[in-house]
């Protein structure tokens, strides 16, 4: 998809199949103008061995829409407060910015594959330009992530330039050995939504979803007047 930056008008390229479905934000690589950009719509997937027309007025694609539907309809994902939701509506795009091993490898065994789209980054600069080319909806950020080149503050310091309507859109997690989990004073201080122990991390999908549940009320009133989808 080629962009043209309505500042400068400088165009460049950006890959569609990374692309997200709804408008999103990118920054011009010439002139760090941001702007909105809508992608092209994508090809409806169709089911193999199925005509382009099925009886009288029908199509294929309709049948394949359908048959998609009823398939996550029956098979809804279960949350942590016993809740069910459709996962292949939901899935969120996180950046995983942790630069210990052993917490890596636990976070990402709380977070389910088909809720989440998991990207590994080992360099701050990485993940700032994914957040630059494409909507992130989560950060999970240790502090000591690329320390040579204060990685964590690099990041942290992204999210905080960011306009606040896309600012509010990620929801940004501090994962660290020198916090308290779900500590809303420390989570305010540092300008992140969630902050969590290292030691907690066994139980980390449970606090995400608490602290999810708890900032969605908060933001109901908002959410419903802007018309926004809960997080």
């Amino acid at each position: 998809m080629q962009v043209s930056c309505t500042q400068c008008g400088t165009k460049f390229n950006l890959e569609e199949h990374n692309l997200p479905n709804k408008p999103f934000n990118v920054n011009c690589p010439n002139c760090r103008f941001t702007m909105e950009v809508t992608p092209p719509p994508k090809a409806q997937p169709k089911l193999s061995g199925v005509p382009a027309s099925t009886g009288a007025g029908g199509d294929g694609d309709g049948l394949a829409q359908l048959i998609a539907l009823l398939t996550g309809a029956l098979n809804p994902t279960r949350n942590a407060d016993g809740s069910t939701s459709n996962a292949s509506w939901k899935r969120r795009h996180v950046i995983i910015c942790i630069a210990d091993p052993e917490s890596l490898s636990k976070v990402k065994q709380q977070l389910d594959p088909t809720h989440f789209e998991l990207t590994i980054c080992e360099q701050a600069v990485k993940a700032v330009e994914i957040m630059r080319d494409i909507r992130v909806d989560m950060v999970i950020l240790d502090p000591q992530f690329d320390a040579t080149n204060q990685g964590g503050i690099m990041v942290l310091r992204h999210v905080s330039s960011m306009m606040p309507k896309y600012r509010r859109r990620i929801y940004l997690v501090l994962v660290s050995p020198q916090v308290k989990t779900l500590d809303t004073y420390m989570a305010f201080l540092n300008g992140v939504n969630l902050t969590v122990n290292m030691t907690d991390l066994d139980t980390f999908n449970e606090i995400l979803q608490r602290s999810i549940r708890d900032f969605n009320e908060l933001y109901r009133p908002y959410n419903a007047a802007a018309g926004l989808t809960p997080f």
